[in-house]
């Protein structure tokens, strides 16, 4: 991470012992169980917004729906299909623990018992839960933890037993070698300091008292960690490794914070935790698909808990209706959009109560940080046009060299995609051999190729430097020239954007480029090229690129990675426009819906 977007020492060390100052975190142990989030003083409570709240009714009949479906599933194994990571089944464990356990809770049919008990003894059978790749013992600990924690009255002693050990030889005892040596994510880099943080200190939280003495300084060091992982969020929200990764890195921060909140245990809560929030709203297209930059995908994408809890803990009416709007959609089974995600029963325990508001969201916003993003819509409707597109660097576990990239949807559908991530087993893929990729150079992104160049992968984040998002059309200018520093003398990118009629242009300008410049797109529609126009066409709809400067020529070519190893990129192909060198080159390209 970059070090203009790295918190303090000093402000880290004062969070820290504000979190500590209030209550032992060794009180812990004194707490009856269930201990994390649903504690029993408010079962009612939860019992009451069921009957009370038809969305939450209709949640939990979700829940209870597929509690039943995993009644006949097998129970998780200890299965490394790549050789590396066990965390699919620490996440099958995570999801059926999770339903099952919340469907014994609020029914009491033995049938949940026998089936959250089974998981869990398959589970703490495994001979280790991984822990050289030790996300997958942060997620199989949280799966243990829940199980324990939520069916504590209910184990037989010997059940208890087994947890206990499991949690304290399988996660917390490598876990405190790990912090002991230093381990890397413990500095906050990315989201595995969130992930394996939190999920270590919940699982002492869950068994502290019976922890041996392992757990206090673990849950110190979980809040530690997030304290450090809040510079992800500065300065207005926007998280560096896209919306995938915010669901996964900021759903295990919350769970954290959520749990120490309902023990009364004052853990620090960073108020950006709002505004990125709201950008999650921003960064998701009127068809809920996001703008999946970095190893992110192009997948509809429906509300992870996190969003109910920052919606209902900082009683932000645009994110609470937000979120119950896209719950109701997910639970209709037409949608594209799933409602479950393998902690979601927590959505249920969080949910937001409707709120009558008059105060609509800005169509438009941006976003500065590490990633810099600026995002426009037509209006805040499921056919409206939406344009999102980024400055940034490359630099970065799940970077991507996708400084200047945007995607474009419009008639319900994306026309210009980001390919997103590919194997992640692919030889190299987050050491030397990353860039060599197609999926993750700027030859397979929305955005410019210099002298045949590769962008700059270190450079500093390139900014937004300047915006207008009131006028008609709104606009941002982003300074490009950092990535392509050993390509041009300057590069800069404005991206503009018409509510009116939902078209867009971009218009660049490049100072002494070393050889000819490529403007490109990719996309899945079919192609054809008329002049200075190409008309895209998928089924009945279309969309126009034409090219307002003069020079340059318009072509098309197939998606296809240089390797056999690699994504073949089936039904996407490239629509370049390619400008032969000369001192100055200004591209001006719109995109008409």
């Amino acid at each position: 991470m970059h070090a203009p977007y790295r918190v303090s020492m000093i402000t880290r060390a004062f969070l820290l012992m504000l979190c500590m100052s209030l209550n032992g975190l060794a009180q812990f142990a004194d707490q009856d169980h269930p201990r994390l989030w649903l504690r029993k003083s408010g079962e009612a409570e939860i019992q009451q917004k069921i009957e009370s709240d038809p969305l939450a009714a209709k949640l939990h009949q979700a829940t209870l729906a597929e509690a039943d479906e995993i009644l006949d599933l097998p129970t998780c194994r200890y299965d490394i299909p790549d050789g590396r990571r066990l965390l699919r089944e620490s996440r099958y464990a995570l999801n059926n623990l999770m339903h099952c356990s919340y469907a014994w809770r609020f029914t009491s049919e033995e049938k949940y018992l026998k089936r959250a008990v089974a998981e869990l003894t398959a589970a703490c059978s495994l001979k280790n839960w991984n822990p050289l790749h030790f996300l997958d013992v942060a997620e199989m600990a949280t799966a243990v933890a829940i199980g324990y924690d939520w069916l504590y009255d209910d184990l037989q002693p010997a059940e208890r037993a087994m947890c206990e050990k499991a949690l304290r030889d399988k996660a917390l005892r490598p876990a405190t070698r790990l912090h002991k040596e230093g381990v890397w994510w413990s500095d906050g880099r990315n989201n595995w300091g969130q992930v394996c943080g939190s999920g270590i200190a919940l699982a002492a939280i869950a068994i502290q008292g019976k922890d041996e003495g392992l757990s206090e300084p673990l849950i110190t060091k979980g809040l530690d960690v997030l304290v450090k992982c809040e510079h992800f969020y500065t300065p207005d929200g926007l998280y560096p490794e896209g919306p995938g990764y915010w669901h996964y890195g900021t759903n295990y921060h919350v769970m954290l914070l959520a749990a120490c909140k309902a023990l009364g245990y004052s853990a620090h809560i960073p108020p950006l935790l709002e505004q990125s929030g709201k950008s999650m709203m921003h960064l998701h297209s009127p068809q809920r698909v996001p703008f999946n930059f970095s190893d992110g995908h192009a997948k509809v994408s429906g509300k992870s808990p996190a969003q109910a809890w920052i919606a209902q803990h900082f009683e932000s009416p645009a994110q609470a209706n937000d979120v119950r709007h896209v719950l109701t959609q997910a639970l209709d089974k037409n949608s594209e959009l799933k409602i479950n995600y393998r902690s979601s029963p927590l959505s249920i325990l969080w949910l937001p109560e409707k709120v009558e508001d008059n105060t609509s969201l800005p169509t438009h916003a941006i976003f500065h940080g590490e990633q810099s993003v600026a995002v426009f819509r037509s209006r805040w409707t499921p056919d409206a046009e939406w344009l999102a597109i980024k400055g940034g660097t490359p630099y970065g576990g799940h970077g991507h060299m996708d400084v200047g990239s945007f995607c474009y949807d419009a008639h319900r559908t994306r026309w210009f995609h980001d390919l997103g991530s590919d194997d992640y087993n692919m030889p190299g893929y987050f050491r030397d051999k990353r860039f060599s990729y197609y999926r993750l150079q700027n030859r397979s992104h929305n955005t410019l190729e210099i002298g045949g160049d590769l962008q700059e992968p270190n450079t500093d984040p390139c900014p937004i430097i300047s915006s207008d998002l009131e006028s008609q059309p709104a606009s941002a200018t982003f300074d490009l020239t950092g990535a392509y520093a050993n390509s041009a003398k300057k590069v800069t990118r404005t991206a503009s954007f018409d509510s009116r009629n939902g078209s867009a242009r971009i218009q660049d300008t490049i100072e002494a480029p070393k050889g000819e410049v490529i403007w490109r797109v990719l996309t899945d529609a079919e192609c054809e090229i008329v002049g200075d126009t190409v008309t895209l066409r998928k089924d009945d709809k279309s969309i126009t690129l034409k090219r307002h400067s003069k020079q340059g020529s318009w072509s098309i070519h197939q998606a296809i990675p240089p390797q056999k190893i690699e994504n073949v990129n089936e039904g996407f192909r490239e629509v370049r426009l390619t400008v032969p060198q000369k001192d100055r080159i200004a591209i001006d390209v719109e995109i008409s819906p």
